[in-house]
């Protein structure tokens, strides 16, 4: 959520507490106190606040007079920014489809359990648990020698399979005290597609 500082500064400028005769601060678009993201047409920081995925507030300036200035310039398109914008979006997009994931797998996991009337081996679990680490180490190693290859693409492509291997071995390691607890007081419980929380089926 933007504070109250903020706000007054979108609605009447950075420079509403000056005197008609003091000097205005003329900051640049692409000085480095500037949002490069509410440039490029939002700031994530300003989605999703008092939610689990709130980013927490940008303390960088959010000026659409700057935003302006930007677009029309000659530099427009040119400085990366975009790229970088749609990087860390992906990056969000990227977190948000884990948690859903994890909490169908979670919830499939609680069920399971719970209609087998306990958990299923421990020791099993453990080994399993120590052949994904060991994958992972491997996988690991691997993306690091492409990566120094640049080889980009292929070590992103194997950094998906390393996410998919650490949510499996999360699954794993769960403790089963813990299942059992979830699985006893959210039996009616969904995953929301949009944010991955936890919903109350039928809660409106």
């Amino acid at each position: 959520m933007l504070s109250a500082a903020q706000l007054l500064d979108e609605l009447m400028g950075r420079d509403r507490n000056l005197a008609p005769d003091e000097k205005r601060c003329n900051v640049r678009w692409d000085h480095e106190t500037v949002c490069r993201y509410y440039l490029c047409g939002f700031c994530p920081a300003e989605l999703f606040t008092n939610t689990r995925s709130d980013l927490g507030p940008c303390e960088k300036i959010h000026d659409e007079n700057l935003r302006k200035t930007y677009e029309k310039s000659s530099r427009f398109m040119k400085e990366g920014y975009e790229r970088d914008f749609l990087r860390y979006l992906q990056s969000l997009l990227a977190e948000v489809e884990r948690r859903i994931r994890r909490g169908h797998a979670r919830l499939a996991l609680s069920q399971a359990q719970q209609n087998a009337g306990g958990p299923g081996p421990v020791g099993k679990n453990d080994e399993k648990s120590q052949v994904l680490t060991e994958k992972i180490e491997d996988l690991v190693l691997q993306i690091e020698e492409l990566g120094s290859e640049g080889r980009v693409e292929e070590a992103q492509g194997m950094m998906k399979l390393v996410e998919q291997l650490k949510e499996e071995r999360e699954m794993l390691s769960a403790n089963p005290s813990t299942i059992e607890s979830f699985a006893a007081q959210e039996k009616q419980m969904e995953v929301c597609e949009v944010c991955g929380a936890f919903l109350i089926v039928g809660d409106a």
